[in-house]
């Protein structure tokens, strides 16, 4: 009976694993929740196999193996692999086998399954972000064809289906990331000349500008060919013997070839070459440099779309700027104390009663002479004397 694609992951994932070894958490989304329960379930129906300790013996380091050898009075000198021959030939297997590791070790028929469906296991060992019905398409056309095929033709024919919907779709960011991950893939395989156009194609999706869903960044936003790339295409030309005039023909031949139809670029290949050849003798992108030289891109283009956000003199009159939401875990805002209002004015016994009505006037009543004090005291006289 065939096993499901998720069971032969399982078992390549556990092959040579130690038995009380367990997936990860956050791998478990590849190889299903129940990954761990599966194994106990393909060691009882004879897919895998626990190891046999003269399979693991070779797995002790040199000391572990001397010492052990000397204990029974042999020579505990020589290679890894001498000490490793002379334990297996000379000692009995029930005398060492509870120190030596205990692994997984996969069957002739899952050996087999595995074989059977390569591609499947390459793109999980790899990491190529393919899924299962876009391998198993490639893998229908191949075999529809009647020519022999290998799990490698059948990784590289889904990438190229893949570009193909990019393209189509506009996503050029995604686009940028796929062409990087074949570059890999011919790594992988040390095919260092199939390798560099790919990496070309990553420095060309870089300096266009071109993103996902057809838009252009702003060229203040222009992000550059991370420096660790351009040192690995760096690597691969000093690999393949290429001079600078070589790297430069080479990349204007990839392009030709290879490159998809932009809806717009911010600089010509002539120019990008240009910039290539000055990463690698290792001079930084300099936008404002390259400023005279660029494309202006046109914000009423309908091929693309252009928000010119980068600068502030560069923002169209109907420019908002976007609405911050509260965030729960922004930092607490200062507040003032609440104002307290003073108790209400209470006017006294002198003032006139508060009243629309007019009020009538007051007639002016007749001062009353105070009649003087008669002065008393002999001093008071003569003051009023002088």
């Amino acid at each position: 009976m065939a096993l499901s694609i998720r069971d032969i992951l399982i078992l390549d994932y556990f092959d040579g694993k130690p038995v009380h070894h367990k997936i990860p958490p956050y791998k478990l989304k590849i190889y299903g929740q129940d990954a761990n329960d599966r194994i106990g379930l393909l060691y009882e129906n004879g897919w895998i196999r626990y190891s046999r300790p003269q399979e693991t013996v070779s797995m002790l380091p040199d000391k572990a193996l001397s010492d052990f050898l000397k204990r029974y009075g042999l020579s505990g000198e020589g290679s890894h692999a001498e000490l490793t021959g002379r334990v297996i030939s000379q000692i009995p297997e029930s005398d060492y086998a509870h120190g030596v590791p205990k692994i997984y070790v996969l069957t002739k028929e899952g050996k087999a399954e595995i074989g059977h469906h390569m591609a499947y296991v390459l793109n999980v060992r790899e990491n190529y972000g393919l899924t299962e019905g876009e391998i198993g398409e490639s893998q229908n056309t191949l075999a529809q064809r009647g020519e022999p095929y290998t799990a490698r033709d059948i990784l590289y024919r889904a990438f190229q289906q893949k570009i193909s919907l990019y393209i189509m779709a506009g996503e050029w960011s995604k686009l940028r990331n796929m062409y990087y991950t074949v570059a890999n893939f011919y790594l992988r395989i040390k095919d260092n000349e199939e390798a560099l156009p790919y990496l070309y194609l990553v420095f060309f999706m870089d300096m266009s500008g071109m993103g996902n869903k057809n838009n252009l960044v702003p060229y203040e936003n222009l992000f550059p060919t991370q420096k660790g790339m351009i040192l690995l295409m760096d690597e691969i030309r000093k690999d393949l013997h290429y001079s600078m005039d070589e790297v430069k023909t080479s990349f204007l031949s990839s392009i030709a070839r290879m490159a998809p139809r932009l809806p717009f670029s911010y600089f010509s290949p002539q120019v990008m070459a240009s910039m290539l050849l000055e990463r690698l003798r290792g001079i930084d992108f300099n936008g404002a440099r390259y400023i005279v030289q660029r494309n202006t891109p046109d914000p009423s283009a309908k091929s693309y779309h252009y928000v010119p956000y980068g600068r502030s003199e560069a923002r169209p009159r109907s420019y908002h700027p976007p609405v911050v939401k509260p965030n729960f875990m922004a930092p607490p805002v200062l507040r003032m104390p609440t104002f307290t209002a003073p108790p209400p004015f209470k006017p006294g016994q002198s003032a006139p009663p508060p009243s629309r009505e007019p009020v009538p006037e007051k007639k002016e009543e007749p001062v009353l002479r105070r009649k003087p004090e008669k002065k008393k005291g002999i001093f008071s006289k003569l003051k009023d004397l002088f």
